[in-house]
């Protein structure tokens, strides 16, 4: 089984012409990223895409896309009244735009946590029907976010249950801290958690805890059962896609940690050393399990 690490461009300023990207993109290469995992909503389409293709074609970058439905950026307050269909129109403009950077995926923050079940259920299956007709099925993962239609394992397993072909990013950080419990401890948290796994087809891989959703330390003593709870997690997401897709399967994580106000001010590491330690300690790691599967 393939394991890659990607880096997100998250609290990293792209700068003018995207000129700052292009200086430190190849230090990520370097450091040993498959790809990169950007933002698209603070560019423009028709000026950055292809400068970020072209950065990234010669840096040797993968591009991995993240992509809101609506409230972009979270910029300002939540649009009011705003249904699934709304987000769907959102949707197929969105992924019809960035097909010129030839995303090796695209991650969705979709929906909204105001919605009942069932105007998510109907946005989702409208997702996969807007997913074939433009040819990028099993390439666009949904996103376990606050504020999204995904924000709970409770609203995430019913919608599964019903869309049972949605493919998912896990981050699971913010389950973590919005139910604040470590997530696989009981015995009925462990059968939802199970039965949402196998749905897994992408990781942010970033550590919360049951007050925070990022960890400044992860391997500090202090966030052992956080620490040890992510990670039994995670293995139970390879096992998944090793068993699924066999041997040549592949599984892209995001050690995905970002600026303030999620990274606390007075930290002994940036942000982005922590990302940076996290992705090469998680990948060995990762590749380690994956490589004890039979099959994988």
């Amino acid at each position: 089984m393939r394991i890659d690490r990607f880096r997100s461009a998250w609290g990293i300023a792209p700068g003018s012409n995207l000129d700052n990207w292009a200086q430190i993109f190849p230090q990520l290469k370097a450091h040993g990223y498959s790809g990169v995992e950007v933002d698209i909503h603070p560019l423009e389409p028709s000026r950055d895409f292809p400068r970020l293709k072209e950065i990234c074609d010669q840096t040797g970058l993968e591009i991995g896309l993240m992509i809101h439905s609506s409230w972009f950026q979270y910029l300002g307050p939540r649009p009011a009244n705003t249904k699934a269909d709304h987000h769907l129109t959102n949707y197929r403009n969105l992924l019809q735009s960035v097909q010129q950077l030839k995303p090796s995926y695209m991650n969705f923050q979709s929906g909204e946590d105001l919605w009942d079940v069932e105007e998510s259920i109907k946005f989702y299956k409208g997702t996969l029907v807007i997913d074939k007709e433009l040819g990028v099925s099993g390439r666009v993962w949904h996103e376990t976010h606050r504020n999204r239609s995904l924000f709970t394992p409770y609203a995430t397993r019913c919608i599964l249950e019903a869309v049972p072909e949605l493919r998912i990013n896990a981050d699971f950080s913010h389950w973590m801290v919005g139910c604040e419990r470590v997530l696989d401890v009981s015995e009925g948290d462990k059968i939802m958690m199970n039965a949402i796994i196998p749905h897994v087809y992408h990781i942010h891989a970033r550590i919360g805890t049951t007050q925070a959703s990022q960890c400044p330390e992860p391997t500090n003593p202090v966030f052992k059962e956080e620490r040890e709870c992510f990670e039994r997690i995670w293995k139970q997401v390879i096992q998944a896609r090793a068993k699924d897709s066999g041997p040549d399967s592949r599984l892209i994580f995001v050690p995905e940690y970002g600026p303030f106000p999620y990274h606390p001010i007075g930290s002994a590491k940036t942000h982005g050393e922590v990302a940076d330690e996290e992705g090469k300690r998680l990948e060995v790691l990762f590749r380690e399990y994956a490589a004890g599967l039979t099959g994988a």
